[in-house]
């Protein structure tokens, strides 16, 4: 199914599927109250690993301090997120298991062939939005490049014989990775990884990669790393001497991308606009705050109106660059 498709036919449960009041009913029509017990935030990747398990922990504690109930962090890795997704998806909907994550990795799960397909709106109801993430390009030095300029004349150099890491086929590390190799003119290998591919890109066996900021910071202040460009519309404060993507000759490959709050589809619009409350509080309390900005995360947080309309953005802009770089959107 296209994207254009898929939203026409899926854009209603943006606000709320018909008959959603009926779920987590108990016997009698009376419904528990909500929350009876811990509350999970899902992830797709180890602990320790990517922005989306240090946002999670972040906002675990106050959250559970509005909520009234612990909210504990799951680690669920594997298929670049897809595994995490789809237990969510098919968790109760009574807004006690949650997951976190991008928009793209339930694009990927919905598109990617071979598995049951998860809808990105009617399997899912958007929480809130929880970080702006910066994302930076990254070379080992043994590559000998200071700049995408460099990059690029290194890869033309050489065909085929640099490479880029991933959590997966499809992912958006991935798409990032390819339309940044595209862009610079040369065919580059694609490695995805089921974990933490940063010992390898450390060592040099791993050419370059796109990723967030918050993760390569310390490598590239310890000099482990070269930072060729940030994909940010303006430079970062914390790298003040690291270029933007446009200042290095390409605007169109600038890019800012941050991760949702998700409950599975159906969730009451009552425990839904109560775990936004209380994301929203959390998220942009002053020690979150401080916590995150401290990696080069910025919290958003906002109404469910604001997460829902990011998410339909999401959908559109990974679908896009998935027929872009990879020739189709299926």
């Amino acid at each position: 199914m296209h994207r254009r498709q898929l939203l026409a036919a899926t854009a209603p449960a943006l606000l709320g599927a018909p008959g959603a009041l009926a779920q987590g009913a108990a016997p009698g029509g009376a419904r528990a109250p909500f929350p009876n017990r811990p509350v999970r935030i899902v992830v797709g990747v180890a602990p320790g690993i990517g922005t989306i398990d240090l946002t999670a922990r972040a906002v675990a504690e106050p959250m559970g301090e509005a909520l009234g109930q612990p909210v504990v962090v799951e680690n669920r890795a594997g298929a670049g997120g897809i595994l995490a997704a789809e237990f969510v998806a098919r968790a109760p909907a009574d807004g006690h298991v949650l997951f976190l994550g991008g928009a793209d990795t339930i694009v990927h799960a919905f598109l990617l062939a071979g598995r049951p397909p998860m809808d990105p709106f009617k399997d899912f109801t958007p929480i809130a939005r929880a970080t702006r993430d910066h994302w930076m390009v990254v070379a080992t030095p043994s590559l000998g490049v200071d700049t995408l300029a460099g990059l690029a004349e290194r890869g033309k150099a050489a065909p085929d014989q640099l490479n880029y890491a991933s959590f997966g086929v499809g992912t958006l590390f991935h798409l990032l990775g390819a339309r940044l190799s595209q862009r610079l003119g040369f065919e580059a290998v694609h490695v995805p990884y089921r974990g933490d591919y940063t010992p390898d890109l450390l060592a040099g066996r791993v050419s370059f990669l796109v990723q967030p900021t918050a993760l390569l910071m310390p490598h590239v202040q310890a000099g482990r790393l070269k930072a060729l460009a940030v994909l940010s519309p303006e430079r970062l404060p914390a790298m003040p001497e690291v270029p933007t993507i446009a200042e290095a000759g390409y605007p169109d490959l600038g890019f800012n991308m941050g991760i949702i709050l998700f409950a599975p589809g159906g969730t009451p619009p009552e425990v839904v606009a109560r775990l936004n409350t209380a994301f929203d509080g959390a998220a942009k309390s002053p020690a979150v705050r401080g916590r995150l900005a401290d990696m080069s995360l910025e919290t958003v947080g906002g109404s469910l109106d604001t997460a829902a309309e990011y998410t339909r953005w999401m959908v559109e802009f990974i679908d896009g660059m998935r027929e872009a770089v990879l020739g189709s959107a299926r």
